[in-house]
Parts: C-alpha cells; sequence; structure tokens
C-alpha cells in the first residue's frame, strides 16, 4: 500500500486477473519492435546523414527522453478513469500515423519532430502498460509476467536488427520506417479487441506530482530516476551505436547485427531471470542487474572487432535484462495496488524528466573526455541507484 500521502482511507477493490492481457501485450509490442528495430539501431547514423551534427543528435535523444515523461501523470490519472485498455490502444494508433511521417521526412528536423510527438503520446500510455501487466495475474506472478513481456520483446529486439543487417544495405532506412508503421496500426486494432481492463476503484484521493517525494515513494522514484539515466545513456540511448561505429569502426550493417546477437543471452534467459528475481528480491535483483550491466559495459569500451564486442555486449545486455525485469516488479510491489497507475505516472514523469538529460549531458561529457564520457556518466548513476535501493522500505 501507499503512504498516507499518496492515497489511503479507501478499501481496495478485488483484483481482476485477466492473464490473456500479458500475452496480448507481449505480442503485439512484439509486432512493433521487430519492425522498428530493423533501422532503429542505425538511427543516430540516420540522423548524421541527414546532416544532424553529433551534439544536434544528443539534443534530439534528450528531447525524445524528455517527451516520453511529460505526460505520464495525465496518463496514469486517465488510465484510473477511463481505463488501461484505451490508454494503451489510443496511442498505438497515433503511433501509426506518426511513423508514416517518419517514412515521409526527408530531413532530420522533421524525423526528429515526429519522435518526439510520438513520445509524447506513447507518455500517456506508459503507466497503464505497468500496471495492467502487474494487475493481469496473481501478485506472486509478477515477475513471470514481466518476464513473459521482456522475453517478447527481446526476442523481436534480437531478431529487428538481423533483418535490418540483410534488409539495409539493399532498401536503406526508409521501406523498413513504412513497415513499422504498419505493425503499429495492426498492433492498436488487436490491442482495441482483445485487452480486458484491470481497472480497480479509485480513492478520493487525486495524484500529485509532489506525491512522488513524498513518504515510501521518494526512494523508489530517486531509483527509478537514476536506473532511467542508466538507461538513456547506454541500452535506450545513442552511445553504444556511435561508439561502435566510430571508435569501434563498424559499418552500419555491422551495428545492426551487434544489438541482435547482443541480445540473445538475455531473450533466451528471461524466464531464468525471473526465477532468479523470485530467489533474490527484486530490489536486490536491480542491483545486481545495474552493477553487472555497467561493469562489463566498462569492458567492452576496451574491445575491438566484431566478435569480442558482440560477446561483451551480449553479457551486459543481460545483466540490464534482469535489472528490467526487476524494476518492473519492484514498483508494483512499492506502490501497491490503490491508484497504482496514477502513483507510476508520478514517478515516471519525474524520474523521466531528470533523465532526460542523460544524451545531452553524456554528449557534453563526450565533447570534454572523449568517446567514454557518457559511460563514466551512466556509470555515476548506477551508484545512485544502488544508493536509493539501500533507502527503500520493505514492500
Amino acid at each position: 500500500m501507499l503512504s498516507t500521502p499518496v492515497g489511503a482511507g479507501k478499501r481496495e477493490a478485488a483484483p481482476i486477473h485477466r492473464p490473456a492481457n500479458v500475452t496480448v501485450l507481449s505480442v503485439t509490442t512484439a509486432l512493433i519492435v521487430v519492425t522498428l528495430y530493423t533501422w532503429y539501431p542505425v538511427l543516430p547514423v540516420v540522423f548524421q546523414h541527414r546532416g544532424a551534427s553529433n551534439f544536434e543528435v544528443s539534443m534530439v535523444y534528450t528531447l525524445i527522453s524528455l517527451a516520453a515523461a511529460l505526460l505520464q501523470l495525465q496518463g496514469g490519472i486517465l488510465a484510473e478513469r477511463f481505463g488501461r485498455r484505451l490508454l494503451i490502444a489510443l496511442p498505438t494508433f497515433v503511433a501509426a500515423i506518426l511513423y508514416g511521417v517518419v517514412w515521409w521526412s526527408s530531413n532530420w528536423p522533421v524525423l526528429a519532430i515526429a519522435l518526439i510527438v510520438m513520445n509524447v503520446t506513447g507518455a500517456l500510455q506508459n503507466p497503464s502498460f505497468t500496471a495492467m501487466t502487474a494487475e493481469s495475474v496473481p501478485s506472486r506472478q509478477r515477475a513471470h509476467a514481466f518476464s513473459m513481456f521482456q522475453f517478447a520483446s527481446g526476442l523481436a529486439t534480437l531478431a529487428g536488427p538481423a533483418i535490418g543487417a540483410l534488409l539495409l544495405p539493399s532498401l536503406g532506412a526508409r521501406p523498413l520506417m513504412g513497415m513499422t508503421a504498419l505493425a503499429s496500426l495492426v498492433a492498436g486494432a488487436v490491442r482495441i479487441t482483445m485487452l480486458k481492463d484491470t481497472r480497480r476503484e479509485v480513492s478520493a484521493h487525486k495524484i500529485r506530482i509532489r506525491d512522488a517525494f513524498s513518504g515510501r515513494l521518494r526512494p523508489l522514484t530517486m531509483a527509478s530516476t537514476a536506473f532511467m539515466a542508466v538507461a538513456s545513456l547506454t541500452v535506450s540511448g545513442p552511445f553504444i551505436a556511435l561508439y561502435a561505429h566510430n571508435e569501434g569502426h563498424l559499418a552500419s550493417a555491422a551495428v545492426n547485427l551487434l544489438f541482435s546477437v547482443g541480445w540473445l543471452p538475455a531473450v533466451v534467459l528471461s524466464f531464468w531471470l525471473g526465477r532468479r528475481i523470485e530467489a533474490f528480491g527484486s530490489a536486490r535483483a536491480l542491483a545486481i542487474g545495474v552493477t553487472g550491466h555497467l561493469g562489463i559495459l566498462g569492458l567492452w569500451l576496451l574491445l575491438r572487432g566484431e566478435l569480442p564486442m558482440m560477446a561483451a555486449l551480449a553479457a551486459s545486455f543481460l545483466f540490464y535484462q534482469l535489472a528490467v525485469i526487476a524494476w518492473g516488479t519492484l514498483r508494483m510491489e512499492q506502490v501497491g495496488q490503490e491508484n497504482a497507475a496514477a502513483a507510476l505516472g508520478a514517478m515516471g514523469t519525474v524520474a523521466g524528466v531528470v533523465s532526460a538529460a542523460g544524451p545531452i549531458l553524456g554528449g557534453a561529457f563526450a565533447s570534454v573526455i572523449g568517446p567514454v564520457g557518457a559511460f563514466l556518466l551512466a556509470g555515476a548513476m548506477g551508484g545512485w541507484t544502488l544508493l536509493a535501493l539501500r533507502r527503500l522500505p520493505a514492500a
């Protein structure tokens, strides 16, 4: 349960478990991701080819991250009022339109604006994803549910770059962007027809941004902020691709293959990782995942050649997968059931806005320190994550 500053005083409604939701979310997300990742890993290179400088690429990634955070609280509040299904399905249709704009665009500012607007609408969707995944199963099965979702999205992340490595040399990125628009349209239709709501009775207490800084949510918000910053500087940011391309001297197709092979152990072992979280506890598993991810990524920076870089990145991504699954489980354990989506939205807004500075700060560090600057900053954010986790109360 949430502490008093976030919401209390009203009995929670009985859970409405709908395990099929996890399958629908997993499959539709995989459909979008497999097409998206045929070209998204080389997006920084696409920006460069369309005239953007390294600093401009970092600025775009910062704005994309910021856009993905701004409306999360509103998305959570709307999900409590109208249900998770609509807040998941409708932004998917908007994404289909915007991927169409991405396909149509011929210069980097239009491409950037479309991706930024897409993430603004995606922010409305984010709290419902986490809440619906966790609420669709009994609490003891949450780690398994998040493992299934990460397995599906990870499998797509694995397959997408491999397909892109085959298609990019002959087709280029533009037709692959069109495929992503079509996949989003299909996914939206499936979600609106097949998802079933898990919305609970809503407390009279209204969630505010300040609630993310009070009670038991405060250390969870700090841990989430730091972990999201780690992600924005590593897996979700431009720096791994740029480092592999510029310092590792890998071609665009090889960078795509690097990501494809890198996700292989994480995908294969997703359910095993879920069982490890059940054994270790979600907070401890998150700490292990962050430490392993950043430690091995530090070794990756010293390597050259496709095979050594692939092997090290695969080990780093395995730990990152452990951290992501644990993070989803931990947030629902700490938040509880009442007003879950709104509370997740408040935390997501704060964490997303702060961590959105990661790419631009990483770019600034890189311009002063060199190509490893962004990764040093990621290490500092990893240390912040570990410190915040030590302050979490018992769930």
